[in-house]
């Protein structure tokens, strides 16, 4: 039981990309040396140079492999270009077209693809590209939300679009732990992609205070209120801090660009400015209002009370699976005699 991968991994367990750059180095080897797939969280513009280092980096960490994501709303040929001829073993894409053409290339370079889609549309068009893996986002999924369905639904049908290929489906959106990658099995998936139990971890590059409040707070909310100019139309999950609250029925006309300077951050490797409303999460160098600042988190954010290291959230998952309860046993392989 469980998924050996689409590369043998150990575990089905898949470290979502955290942006702008929470999934680091650290994190992504971390999750490799636990036998997940890590994956680095790459620049939203052309930054080859930094792309190599990252992967270098992550290369001194671990002697597993591993992957990257790149968001295709943003300009990434460049990086992309990195990826392929620093062969990877993963390229995570998002939020946008990748079709059979762009798979075939990343294939030529030994490269596997993953496509996150968040409607059962993208799912078709991920198939007819010839992906070796979807990961299917739930609306329950914290940060930036592709589509409106919840995972329940939507899983499954995915899971039959997919089932007259060796296409890997990847369960996202609420889950935390074995109980919920038992469930996603259930389902039909193959494994299961986490990002906001990998945020709150120790070495994920989000601020401490980030973390704190990860763990604190029990309560998400869908919206539009952060980051509107920057990346209009794309939603997100948001924790239900006390910022949030007072300002979640924000004007739509409103953005950030108008807004005061907050806060400072260091964003691979570039400095940068933080208004009130950004887009961007707090991350390890940010200084400022850091309760005034956006904070993503998923629906299973409420099941997280403690940091701890990647590493045993991979294992925690892994072994919950191996040893479900008898009724989820019935639930993945069937009654006797079906």
């Amino acid at each position: 039981m469980g998924w050996k991968g689409i590369l043998g991994f150990n575990h089905g367990v898949v470290q979502a990309p955290l942006g702008p750059d929470i999934s680091g180095p650290e994190l992504a080897a971390a999750v490799a040396n636990a036998g997940g797939i890590g994956l680095l969280r790459l620049p939203d513009w052309p930054a080859p140079d930094r792309v190599r280092d990252l992967i270098r980096r992550t290369r001194s960490l671990t002697e597993r492999p591993f992957g990257a994501a790149i968001v295709l709303a943003f300009p990434h040929e460049e990086n992309l270009r990195v990826v392929l001829e620093e062969k990877l073993a993963v390229l995570q894409v998002y939020w946008g077209e990748f079709p059979r053409e762009r798979v075939d290339e990343a294939h030529l370079a030994g490269v596997k693809v993953l496509h996150q889609v968040g409607s059962f549309e993208e799912a078709a068009k991920a198939k007819e590209a010839g992906v070796d893996g979807i990961i299917v986002q739930g609306c329950e999924a914290g940060g930036h939300v592709i589509g409106q369905e919840g995972l329940l639904p939507l899983l499954p049908r995915v899971v039959d679009l997919v089932s007259d290929t060796d296409i890997s489906v990847i369960a996202a959106g609420g889950i935390v732990d074995g109980r919920g990658y038992a469930a996603a099995l259930a389902l039909g998936a193959q494994g299961v992609c986490l990002g906001t139990r990998f945020l709150t971890t120790e070495e994920s590059f989000a601020h401490p205070l980030y973390k704190k409040r990860l763990i604190e707070i029990n309560c998400t909310d869908y919206t539009n209120v952060f980051g509107r100019a920057r990346w209009p139309g794309a939603p997100q999950r948001v924790l239900k801090t006390t910022f949030y609250d007072q300002w979640k029925n924000l004007p739509e006309q409103e953005t950030e660009e108008n807004q005061p300077i907050i806060g400072h951050t260091i964003i691979h490797g570039v400095h940068r400015d933080i208004r009130r409303f950004a887009g961007t999460v707090p991350n390890a160098t940010t200084t400022g209002d850091i309760d005034s600042m956006v904070m993503y988190a998923g629906q299973g954010v409420g099941l997280i009370t403690e940091i701890i290291p990647a590493s045993e959230v991979v294992k925690r998952n892994g072994r919950l699976v191996k040893a479900p309860d008898p009724m989820t046993q019935v639930a993945i392989n069937g009654w006797p005699g079906w």
